[in-house]
């Protein structure tokens, strides 16, 4: 069921228009039912995906799970509130994400970040590819990953 759900992850990060920064989607998964999609830029240029989908939920989302194409920021120079600290407070309890967030605007360390809040994390390498391809203008670049 995972890549089923990453893929519908992609398929909300198709509909980003972002000319600035990368396009992602997220799709929030409680006992099998999708509960809430978004993808970057849907409600504004800063709103980030899991941001929104978390923001779009109308039932508690304590345990559930976000498929997210990019690993969520745990830092954001807006000032926002970062999409790690939502998802923590949230109560969702795991993340699977496609790709690692690259280094382009700010070094990212969101999966550590969601580890020390004791968060099950599931990279799906094998849509990796797929998740890269959505925004081709800008590179996917890490400092010290793979």
């Amino acid at each position: 069921m995972d890549i089923h759900f990453l893929k519908l992850a992609i398929e909300e990060a198709r509909k980003s228009l972002s000319q600035d920064g990368y396009n992602v989607g997220a799709v929030i998964i409680k006992e099998g039912r999708i509960i809430s999609k978004a993808f970057s830029g849907e409600d504004s240029e800063e709103c980030h995906a899991e941001e929104l989908a978390i923001k779009k939920c109308h039932e508690n989302i304590s345990g559930a799970t976000i498929y997210v194409t990019m690993e969520p920021c745990d830092f954001r120079r807006s000032g926002k509130k970062s999409c790690c600290d939502q998802i923590i407070e949230s109560g969702i309890h795991r993340i699977v994400y496609g790709v690692l967030d690259p280094d382009t605007f700010v070094p990212c360390h969101g999966i550590e970040k969601l580890k020390e809040a004791e968060l099950e994390l599931f990279h799906l390498k094998s849509l990796e590819k797929e998740c890269k391809e959505l925004t081709p203008s800008l590179p996917f670049y890490k400092v010290g990953f793979e």
